[in-house]
């Protein structure tokens, strides 16, 4: 038995060091570098080519984004990823011919993710967010009005955008969309995970992730008197059955929403909270019928 118990151990132990190992490394860090990002759109989409770039907010940090358009003459589609993640969650939807035809399109990586400055330190303030959009749609179009698509928690950054800068917001797509601060639930293990020891157990991008989720219901609930502030166009793609993001955030947003002239609900009886992923078909239809006329 004590043969068997020291050889449980070592293994443990092992498997501990190796699982260290690969948090340390990145392996698990939720995130593509440039080189690989060109490589897998390339795959999807020959001749298309990825432009990286890298603009400083009002904060001064080094924002990081990937654009597959310079057209000047169509619109602009900006792609804001949830929590965690980052641009490359979009990497399907930019090399998309459809959509490259109609928009030009960005994705940003997240303060806290990707190759953006300060990898795995949390940016729970969705000002600070929303300054970082600004900063990268000012760079990619001089000024002019861009539409936003937020997935999860990238939806409160987009909505908290259009609240602070409504004459560059030309519309909306929350997609799956955690707006409302009474459907942030606290599980015990948020608490657990954001101290030491489990703290250095995550990887990064996890604990990056469960650190802004923590404190996002008082950013929302700070949000509230800004809703009616939102003049554009706004579309909820959202599954009924989304039990991460609960379908209940949906109206809350038709009861807010009360100066948006143009709101859409599209609702997928059956999906999950990554229908972004699983019904890209029906996605791509949908943002095209937000197209700036």
């Amino acid at each position: 038995m004590r043969r068997f118990l020291m050889i449980t151990f070592y293994f443990l132990s092992g498997l501990l060091v190796v699982w260290l190992m690969a948090v340390e490394a990145g392996c698990l860090s939720m995130r593509t570098p440039d080189a690989e990002w060109e490589k897998k759109l390339y795959q999807k989409a020959p001749g298309l080519k990825p432009v990286f770039m890298d603009v400083v907010d009002q904060t001064g940090r080094r924002i990081h984004a990937v654009a597959v358009s310079s057209a000047d003459t169509l619109p602009c589609l900006v792609w804001v990823h949830g929590s965690p993640g980052s641009s490359d969650a979009f990497l399907d939807y930019l090399a998309d011919s459809e959509l490259n035809s109609a928009f030009r399109m960005i994705a940003v990586d997240r303060p806290g993710f990707g190759y953006t400055e300060g990898f795995g330190k949390p940016e729970p303030s969705l000002l600070n967010q929303a300054l970082a959009l600004k900063a990268v749609a000012d760079s990619f179009t001089s000024g002019q009005k861009v539409l936003l698509a937020g997935h999860s928690l990238g939806a409160p950054v987009i909505v908290k955008f259009a609240m602070d800068f409504p004459d560059l917001t030309a519309g909306l797509i929350l997609l799956g969309g955690s707006v409302d601060p009474a459907m942030e639930e606290h599980p015990w293990w948020q608490r657990a995970v954001d101290k030491a020891p489990l703290k250095w157990l995550t990887p990064r991008a996890l604990w990056t992730s469960n650190a802004e989720i923590i404190p996002l219901e008082k950013e929302l609930e700070d949000m509230l008197p800004g809703w009616e502030k939102i003049t554009c166009p706004v579309m909820m793609i959202h599954a009924r059955n989304d039990r991460l993001v609960p379908y209940a955030n949906v109206d809350f947003a038709r009861r807010v929403l009360v100066n948006c002239p143009d709101f859409r609900v599209n609702t997928f009886d059956k999906g999950d909270h990554f229908i972004l992923w699983t019904r890209p078909d029906t996605v791509r239809k949908l943002i095209l019928e937000m197209r700036p006329r």
